[in-house]
């Protein structure tokens, strides 16, 4: 009975935070764009550098929606494809931080955890629009297919595997209840 009660606990906070944190993003942070812009020009950055090292002159160019970035190839006027706030994982990345927050665990080990969870998080993602782009670039009829469902599958099963690595290497403590 104590576990249930640690797992109630647990789903309750993380599901207050998570409900505050889409307040809080859709009437403050969005607005601004401030951090969906950063993360969105980081996925771009490296977008453009990993299609120049594979021999694709590229570049991006800020929208006019804050938070979006769109992807040139050589010097063609029409983008190839944008990075939107949508695209940026920023989501993925407090749904993450606030489920190993609110795991039991020490406060040590979470705060080398989160920020190398956010990183492999956010590399994964880059990955993933770097594959999208390629895509487009080489028009493959797969790119709807692997948009919607593979790499969201991929993208999710790897935070998975993140949650699982935490969940099974932190002791848990029951506690005892009196009859």
């Amino acid at each position: 009975m104590a576990i249930n009660k640690q797992l109630l606990r647990f789903l309750f906070l993380t599901g207050i935070t998570y409900v505050l944190w889409l307040v809080t993003y859709e009437f403050f942070i969005k607005p601004s764009g401030f951090i969906d812009h950063l993360i969105t020009e980081n996925i771009s950055y490296f977008i453009c550098l990993f299609l120049d090292w594979l021999g694709y002159p590229s570049h991006y160019n800020i929208a006019q929606h804050v938070g979006e970035t769109y992807i040139f190839l050589n010097q063609n006027t029409f983008p190839l494809i944008r990075v939107g706030a949508s695209c940026n994982g920023l989501e993925l990345l407090v749904l993450f931080s606030i489920f190993i927050v609110f795991f039991p665990g020490k406060i040590t080990t979470k705060a080398w955890y989160i920020p190398l969870g956010l990183l492999v998080i956010h590399a994964l993602n880059i990955f993933r629009n770097t594959m999208l782009t390629l895509m487009e670039i080489h028009q493959s009829i797969y790119f709807e297919f692997f948009h919607r469902y593979v790499f969201i599958f991929m993208v999710y099963g790897v935070i998975f595997l993140l949650w699982m690595w935490w969940v099974n290497h932190q002791p848990i403590k029951p506690t005892h209840e009196k009859a």
